[in-house]
């Protein structure tokens, strides 16, 4: 699974777990404030937390000594794909694109929410209000705030409702409200397929207006007149949907909120659910990596090498015991042959697998280079993209840089190629290092 795919995986389940459990246990209480850390924390953590390596924070057991293997692995005989075959439909590139092209839509839709508001913000005037600076508009929207400034046209309020829609957007300025409002927008974009982001989205809104709703009554005003100016202001147009608005639709939810018992504190405990939510969020995922298929991976001895194998060491016939006395750190390159190959590069003999090993200090020895030159001549370049450094080069070009290479070329796969070079690579690859 690729490093992004698994990224969305791991992000997409939290923030579907962190919607579950917002809305099944803790919208339908009034402690407001906690409901906001809770909202703010899920989407912070759905997208950070992914990026933790947490197994290497773990303590666990200490893994065996394993030769590392910097050249392509087995080298079998695979019939390789003709230049005229088709090219296989390539379900996973197919979807990341669907995947970028909807945020990009929704990227371009914020950025020209944020144009829009800054053309607005342009066309306003600074004035003063009962003492309260704000931007007066000319247009009759309804009156809103966005991060520490207040907009609105004093022409459409009676004096009454003007001091109530300055109070409410006050609260709004005062907690920042509109980071929140703006970290739900991104999360849309990053997430845009997943409806429980776009839950959460809703939730932060609509908290936000139950925390300014909470405060606003707790300043002794009637409920009801304020209720009546929540209703009479809806009938104005809304700015911006990125924006904290005096009335926010549905205003039959605002009203049961504002008249709903206070949460009894015994309900606190509720939110002691979020320690095993992120632990376990956390931990599910960590912990080694997938294990290789049994039909690849030879069995190994107690430290890490393959039983039963011949070994060479720098061109040369070793043992098992000379490769274990080898320090990692030494080694340049390991290769594994297989099957056919390794007749074609040793000779004939019985065994039916081999340890090729090379140590940085005789990469250039003529054991090392005549070795090298039986195992390019095993690659299958029909068909392929060649490279020579980092310039595409033709088939003639590339056999006869081959000819001389000393060096062990790079063969990828049709997965490889085409996640690194992109659809010139449909049939695979194959590298010689440096510029031609």
């Amino acid at each position: 699974m690729s490093a992004l795919l698994l990224y969305l995986l791991q992000a997409n389940v939290a923030l579907v777990l962190f919607a579950l459990v917002y809305y099944a246990l803790l919208r339908p209480l009034t402690f407001y404030q906690l409901n906001r850390a809770f909202l703010v924390f899920a989407l912070l953590f759905s997208a950070l937390y992914p990026l933790v390596d947490v197994a290497g924070l773990l303590p666990g057991p200490a893994l065996p000594l394993v030769l590392p293997q910097t050249v392509v692995g087995w080298y079998t005989v695979v019939p390789s794909r003709g230049p005229n075959a088709p090219a296989s439909f390539d379900v996973a590139g197919s979807l990341g694109l669907v995947y970028a092209g909807g945020g990009a839509v929704l990227l371009l839709r914020l950025l020209g929410q944020l144009l829009a508001l800054r053309a607005m913000h342009r066309r306003s005037r600074p004035g003063m209000v009962s003492g309260q600076a704000i931007r007066h508009l000319a247009e009759p929207v309804s009156g809103f705030s966005f991060w520490q400034t207040i907009y609105l046209n004093p022409a459409q309020y009676e004096p009454a409702e003007l001091a109530l829609v300055l109070r409410h957007e006050q609260v709004h300025v005062r907690q920042w409200h509109s980071l929140d409002t703006l970290l739900a927008q991104l999360a849309v974009v990053g997430y845009w397929f997943n409806p429980a982001v776009w839950l959460l989205r809703r939730a932060l809104a609509e908290n936000l207006e139950f925390i300014v709703d909470q405060q606003v009554l707790h300043t002794g005003l009637d409920s009801k007149a304020y209720q009546y100016s929540l209703l009479r202001a809806s009938e104005l147009a809304p700015a911006n949907s990125l924006v904290n608005h005096f009335h926010f639709l549905p205003l039959k939810t605002r009203i049961a909120m504002m008249n709903k018992k206070p949460s009894a504190p015994l309900h606190l405990v509720r939110y002691a659910l979020l320690v095993p939510l992120t632990l376990g969020l956390s931990l599910a995922f960590a912990g080694p990596g997938p294990a290789l298929p049994a039909a690849t991976a030879p069995a190994q001895t107690s430290t890490g090498r393959p039983e039963n194998a011949l070994y060479y060491i720098d061109g040369k016939p070793a043992t098992k015991a000379n490769a274990d006395q080898l320090n990692p750190a030494d080694i340049a390159g390991v290769n594994v042959l297989k099957g056919e190959s390794l007749g074609k590069v040793l000779g004939n003999t019985t065994a039916t697998e081999a340890i090729l090993i090379t140590t940085k200090q005789h990469e250039n020895a003529p054991e090392v280079v005549a070795l090298n030159r039986k195992l390019n001549s095993l690659v299958d370049l029909g068909g392929k993209l060649l490279l020579i450094g980092d310039q595409e080069v033709t088939l003639a070009e590339f056999q006869q840089a081959l000819a001389t290479q000393t060096k062990q070329v790079t063969s990828l796969s049709a997965q490889d190629a085409q996640k690194r070079f992109g659809a010139r690579a449909t049939n695979g690859a194959v590298l010689i290092a440096g510029r031609k």
